[in-house]
């Protein structure tokens, strides 16, 4: 159960969305793509964990014991509520308004059922986002910024190997289950599935879609400077041949999984 203080907290402040990840799929390109629309409320922090971290004091991104508190932290002071009609009005002319709440945590996707459950009860027309990226791709990635970034010498296969059968790559890969889960629980067509390709090769449409899906107006003024920036990159580095072969065994049926979800989303619908 997520914990409150009191029995029945004010719920207004509780997100209308939740951008679900998984890790190193364009949640971040999506975060800062949506921050600036004049409709959307984004939580000012990429990743808060609240849902993910329910009662582990502990874990280094603990940050809300309380649902009352998590709710207040959506709430706007007024230097950055202003600051915000500064910036809508000279970007995209267009009065800061916002019409849905949503924020977004990439471990989302891998919640436990009972905490999407709970989630749902507390707000029934919540939506959920999951962006999909090839297996290897993504799991190469992942890899590259927890163990290449900042290094000063190369990283060895043994090394990449361990990180990949210990870290949950597996289980991030799994996107039938999160995809499974979600859907369970969610109302129809609450769940949007987005294609990590597409930042590269079609974002305008990508982003409108999002639009749409959230309720919110559409209009090239809303686009910023995010749309064509890859943003929270990882190094260069191209992926070793050894590397690859291992991770295309190791993920074998997640591979295939995902090319059978690519067949029924096409370029990415809502569920």
């Amino acid at each position: 159960m997520i914990p409150t203080r009191s029995g029945q907290p004010d719920l207004r402040q509780f997100p209308d969305f939740l951008i679900l990840g998984p890790q190193r799929t364009g949640t971040t390109w999506l975060f800062f793509n949506l921050h600036m629309h004049p409709e959307i409320l984004l939580h000012r922090m990429k990743e808060t964990y609240f849902f993910s971290t329910l009662g582990k004091p502990d874990n280094p991104h603990f940050k809300f014991p309380f649902l009352e508190d998590y709710l207040d932290s959506y709430r706007e002071p007024l230097g950055e509520r202003l600051k915000k009609h500064y910036t809508c009005l000279r970007k995209s002319l267009a009065f800061y308004r916002p019409k849905v709440l949503g924020e977004a945590t990439a471990s989302y996707a891998l919640l436990p059922e009972d905490i999407v459950a709970e989630i749902v009860r507390l707000k029934p027309q919540i939506k959920g986002i999951i962006m999909l990226r090839d297996p290897v791709e993504r799991a190469w990635s992942h890899a590259k910024k927890t163990l290449v970034r900042g290094k000063d010498g190369p990283v060895g296969f043994e090394k990449f190997r361990a990180y990949f059968e210990t870290s949950g790559q597996k289980q991030r890969a799994g996107y039938s289950a999160m995809i499974a889960l979600w859907k369970k629980h969610l109302a129809p067509g609450h769940l949007f599935i987005g294609r990590y390709d597409r930042i590269a090769s079609s974002p305008k449409a990508l982003l409108e879609e999002m639009e749409r899906f959230l309720g919110v107006t559409t209009k090239a003024l809303y686009f910023n400077r995010h749309l064509t920036i890859k943003l929270n990159p990882t190094s260069e580095d191209s992926m070793p041949a050894e590397v690859r072969g291992f991770l295309e065994e190791f993920l074998a049926e997640e591979i295939g999984a995902y090319r059978k979800i690519l067949k029924d989303i096409g370029e990415g619908r809502a569920v």
